[in-house]
């Protein structure tokens, strides 16, 4: 299997402590892979001088590590990056990386740390307080960072990667911890990457993404919760949608269901429920194989299903799926619309505009390179959807507003103008498979999901470290 290696054309610098936080299932699933694997190879120069202090002797007080012997040491692994570039990306995350340094090493239980010290300090496996650390274990190599926002709360960015030769597979893990309110919550990422063969002999690397996220109780206004993304199995992807694995082992992608199950502490107002309890809000994500109109093969939720009952699962319910026109059905409890749903949610989560979520309408603005237009009340509280089949028809109250660029999920600004192929591609796809084909989640569907082997497994893989005394610890 291929291992990551770092190069400069796919080295980036990640800012953000998460991937896209507000994509929702396969496509947060689809941009969680490429995320992971950048943040590791950021690690790789961000801990450059701690990697090559890992392969120095424990010592009971911190060891001069001069920079050339270090850089030499990186450049020796990673020949895809020059000095140059190496420089510019250290600078940015790490410019106290760039000189000579005095630096920890100490063995822990079979495990060895390192981390940035002064001169004749002594060592111990006490980093908790340090900025940065690393450890190694066998082949699982694990990141650590301290960030003190304010003198009363720490946050801690931990992130590893482990190789399994035995299994032919490499495991990246990304965490993000807190304490809020006397209690850990946060964020957790794991990416496991293998490889199978296919019935027509071909190797393909397959994944298996999940992504837990714990925000506690509600506090106050503050929404509370908790969530899990999932497959229902590793996943390949392939030009032919057919393609199948000899053993078994994965799906291609468009045979394969991204879940989302959630619970939601705050005030839910929709169709059928009305509360202020939490309440278990559940994603099930229907992959299809589209065509663009340059013949390339893209992948989009062809059936975004959605799921909202209190927690003690009994009452109402709403069961509802995105999509760009429903017509009037009172045993199905639909309404007519005409919003382009399907359109708004495909486009605003595959290039990452979630937070302002530009209409079907807007959408067809930036693809026919019209004024971008929204439209909303006078002091900017309420918005109008106009219907995909009229998007003039706007009601008495509302005026126009004129978008140059969005805000995306990373906080960058990006021109409309920029995304006119995108708006142009998911217009042209949007026919292509019937939507809202598949039947709509059930409580059963729900029940079983919430107690399926795989969904409880991953979320005690993946909520454990919640639990731990010390969530950062990177000694385990």
């Amino acid at each position: 299997m291929k291992k990551i290696l770092l190069c400069a054309a796919s080295l980036f610098v990640a800012n953000q402590v998460s991937a896209a936080p507000h994509l929702q299932g396969y496509y947060q699933a689809k941009e969680l892979v490429g995320y992971t694997v950048n943040k590791i190879q950021q690690n790789k120069a961000e801990y450059f001088m701690l990697d090559y202090a890992l392969t120095k002797p424990a010592q009971p007080q911190a060891q001069f590590v001069a920079y050339n012997d270090a850089l030499g040491y990186f450049q020796a692994k990673n020949s895809g990056v020059n000095g140059d570039q190496f420089k510019r990306i250290v600078q940015k995350v790490n410019p106290e990386g760039l000189r000579d340094q005095y630096v920890c090493r100490t063995d822990a239980s079979g495990v060895k740390l390192a981390y940035i010290a002064k001169r004749d300090e002594g060592c111990s496996s006490n980093y908790d307080t340090k900025p940065m650390a690393i450890s190694q274990k066998d082949k699982k190599v694990t990141f650590f960072r301290r960030w003190d926002f304010d003198p009363t709360q720490s946050h801690f960015d931990i992130q590893s990667y482990d190789i399994n030769e035995a299994a032919n597979t490499e495991t990246l893990t990304l965490d993000y911890v807190l304490k809020f309110e006397g209690r850990w919550i946060g964020n957790s990422v794991r990416v496991i990457k293998s490889q199978t063969v296919l019935k027509d002999s071909s190797t393909q690397p397959t994944y298996d993404v999940a992504n837990y996220q714990y925000s506690g109780p509600r506090s106050g206004i503050i929404t509370g919760g908790e969530s899990l993304l999932y497959s229902d199995a590793p996943y390949f992807i392939t030009d032919n949608a057919e393609d199948t694995a000899a053993d078994n082992s994965a799906n291609h992608v468009a045979k394969t269901v991204f879940n989302t199950f959630g619970v939601m502490d705050g005030n839910y107002r929709g169709r059928n429920v009305n509360t202020d309890r939490p309440v278990y809000w559940v994603n099930r994500d229907y992959v299809s194989q589209y065509t663009l109109e340059n013949s390339t093969k893209a992948y989009f939720v062809s059936d975004p299903q959605n799921f909202v009952i209190d927690t003690s699962m009994t009452g109402p319910f709403d069961s509802w799926v995105w999509v760009d026109e429903t017509v009037w059905d009172p045993e199905k409890g639909t309404d007519q619309a005409s919003g382009g749903d399907w359109v708004s949610h495909a486009f605003n989560n595959t290039y990452n505009i979630t937070g302002e979520s530009p209409t079907f309408c807007m959408i067809e603005d930036i693809a026919k390179g019209r004024p971008v237009t929204g439209y909303f009340t006078e002091d900017g509280k309420g918005s109008w959807v106009p219907s995909m089949n009229n998007c003039k028809a706007v009601d008495p109250g509302f005026v126009p507003r004129i978008y140059t660029h969005f805000t995306n999920g990373n906080g960058e600004k990006v021109a409309v103008s920029s995304l006119r192929q995108s708006a142009q591609d998911i217009i042209h796809v949007r026919t292509q498979h019937p939507q809202g084909e598949k039947e709509l989640l059930t409580l059963d569907d729900v029940k079983a999901m919430k107690s399926s082997p795989r969904y409880l497994k991953i979320k005690t893989d993946l909520s454990q470290r919640l639990g731990w005394a010390k969530p950062y610890d990177i000694l385990k």
